[in-house]
């Protein structure tokens, strides 16, 4: 099974990763942040190459590269950027990435990971909330699109660890940090990843492993 993540390089797509490396997924990541990405490569064993998910050349280009190297995807996970960032990324990366996953066979996934995390008011009017609404709205529409073939999307809400209040003023105010719970969320991805699925036993990670079969 070959597996391309968006947003490989930390945060909530590192961490489905490494669950998806230890499950010996063939993994292909992508991030902005090109030295978190060739440690994250290095380390899985990971095909890799920069992408600035909301650039359209950027896009192209690494669509086109990974379209050289591997004649199709089976998976693909949206978890690059943050916000707003979260849904043009996704609809940029799915769109370029979209021939490589129906080029595959059999059952394939495009997996959305809402936006979560930063700051939240007490009154809920922080723009994360709309943000998270308008990925979800997207993700739904995507869904509709591909109803009918083999491809599924699954839009996941990540866990929230919550944090202490940041402030002491007054209560309209009062603003609560939340972070990503990675692990549990990257549990949750692997699962529907996996379900149904014989994923092959885990190989030796090959920092040069950069073949098209799978």
């Amino acid at each position: 099974m070959r597996v391309l993540i968006a947003g490989g390089g930390g945060g909530v797509g590192l961490a489905c990763a490494e669950a998806l490396a230890a499950s010996g997924a063939e993994l292909v990541l992508c991030d902005i942040d090109g030295t978190a990405l060739t440690r994250a490569a290095e380390r899985l064993g990971a095909f890799s190459r920069f992408c600035d998910a909301i650039e359209d050349n950027s896009v192209a280009i690494f669509a086109a590269e990974v379209g050289d190297k591997f004649p199709s995807i089976d998976v693909l996970i949206n978890a690059a950027g943050r916000g707003y960032v979260r849904a043009l990324a996704m609809m940029r990366l799915t769109r370029a990435l979209m021939p490589l996953l129906r080029s595959g066979s059999g059952r394939r996934m495009v997996v959305n990971i809402a936006p979560a995390g930063g700051f939240v008011s007490s009154d809920g009017m922080f723009p994360y909330a709309s943000s998270q609404r308008a990925f979800e709205r997207l993700s739904d529409a995507m869904a509709e699109q591909t109803r009918g073939t083999s491809i599924e999307v699954v839009n996941v809400t990540p866990k929230l660890l919550r944090g202490r209040l940041a402030n002491a003023g007054p209560a309209h105010q009062l603003y609560q940090l939340q972070r990503v719970d990675e692990e549990c969320t990257a549990g949750e991805v692997a699962a529907l990843v996996g379900g149904g699925r014989k994923l092959a036993p885990k190989r030796s990670p090959n920092r040069g492993r950069a073949s098209g079969k799978g």
